[in-house]
């Protein structure tokens, strides 16, 4: 696209229930504001260069039923946290240096400085690490007290196919994507590593002490499939 900018601008913006990503190029050769569909089925605004960035979110509005009937909407996975389901919204600042990620009211919301390419999984994933490093440790401390149990270290990791683990030597380890789940189901997988101190086994003996602790453990096992 001759006389076109090639840095691009990345932001977001909701358009009926749909949050919908967008590239702003400013052209030299442009005249007036323009969409356009690229062959990826990302949606592009064309801005001349005296406009200001903010006009891009103004004629997006203004285009909105278009928008939404030529761009198809991808299937994505829902964004979880303890177990209700929250929305990521991303804005792209041409002046801003470092990331804000601020959370509320069920709404991640990221400012990243323009020129990064962060999308809302990367920054849903980043998030979720940091509050389970603090969720995390603080629960396992308060239900060991509780049951009685002595551990060594507790690691916060990403493994792809176990929840938590436990050592020999009375290391614990869990994956961070449980703070998706409702705190009933990540005490369940507290308890269930805490009891495999006493028990380094899945024997009758283990399945009953885990019991013990969480009556309805085989209700929040199941719920562990389901996401």
């Amino acid at each position: 696209m001759k006389g076109t900018s090639k840095t691009s601008i990345r932001n977001q913006i909701k358009l009926q229930e749909r949050i919908i990503s967008y590239k702003t190029f400013y052209s030299s050769r442009a005249k007036h504001l323009r969409l356009q569909i690229n062959n990826n089925n990302e949606l592009e605004v064309i801005l001349p260069g005296r406009y200001k960035h903010g006009k891009a979110e103004d004629f997006i509005i203004k285009k909105k039923d278009w928008i939404l009937k030529h761009l198809k909407e991808k299937k994505v996975n829902g964004f979880y946290f303890l177990g209700e389901e929250i929305s990521v919204l991303i804005n792209y600042d041409l002046f801003l240096t470092r990331p804000q990620i601020n959370y509320q009211n069920k709404k991640l919301m990221a400012k990243i400085p323009s020129g990064h390419s962060f999308t809302s999984e990367d920054i849903y994933d980043i998030w979720l690490k940091y509050k389970a490093k603090l969720y995390l440790p603080e629960r396992v401390k308060e239900l060991s007290e509780r049951s009685g149990f002595s551990y060594k270290k507790i690691t916060i990791r990403s493994q792809k196919t176990r929840w938590g683990s436990c050592s020999r030597k009375g290391r614990l380890s869990f994956n961070y994507r449980l703070l998706k789940y409702r705190k009933e189901v990540i005490d369940y997988v507290i308890i269930h590593e805490l009891c495999h101190l006493k028990e380094m086994n899945h024997s009758k003996k283990f399945w009953d002490l885990v019991e013990g602790f969480c009556p309805d453990y085989k209700m929040f096992k199941k719920k562990l499939k389901e996401k």
